[in-house]
């Protein structure tokens, strides 16, 4: 799955990476994504387990070929508010034939869509990473408060939704 730069700062901010690679499998990152993190002093235990990952092979480094760099340019030229690593993302995935892509914000996941990809955001991680059975109830309770805490900022309509689909599958568990 290819990732946007947002989930990986959740679940690295979290101590959390590794849950998120086992939920989702190896993840493919563009460069302009992993300067993202890895550039901001603020985000410096991110990167360092952002490269912990990278060199555990777990998430890898792709460059866009000059097709898909001009497709990034494009997504950017039609959709201004979205930043490079966003449109970059989406450009990666169709570059590497991805059906989903891995980010939060609204728009960039709505760009997503408009151009044949799932969007899949950190919440849905939770959901995947418990019916996998990688993490518990009370793990993916406490996740969300800590990103919550963290200042992951999701509508009240996706809160309750995600929190319906936990619901559910609890049930379906039992």
């Amino acid at each position: 799955m290819i990732s946007n730069a947002s989930p990986l700062i959740n679940f690295a901010k979290l101590n959390k990476l590794t849950i998120l690679i086992k939920s989702v499998g190896t993840l493919k990152i563009s460069e302009t994504v992993l300067k993202e993190v890895a550039q901001k002093e603020s985000y410096s235990q991110e990167a360092e387990l952002l490269k912990e990952q990278i060199e555990r092979a777990n998430i890898a480094v792709k460059r866009l070929n000059a097709v898909f760099l001009q497709k990034s340019a494009q997504i950017r030229a039609a959709f201004r508010s979205l930043g490079i690593g966003e449109s970059e993302t989406i450009a990666l995935a169709l570059q590497e034939g991805e059906s989903e892509v891995l980010m939060d914000d609204l728009q960039a996941r709505e760009v997503a869509k408009l151009n044949g990809l799932k969007p899949v955001g950190s919440l849905r991680v939770l959901l995947i990473g418990f019916n996998k059975g990688i993490i518990g109830e009370s793990d993916v309770t406490n996740l969300f408060r800590q990103m919550a805490e963290n200042k992951f900022w999701v509508s009240g309509e996706i809160a309750l939704k995600f929190l319906e689909l936990f619901e559910k599958a609890k049930k379906k568990k039992r």
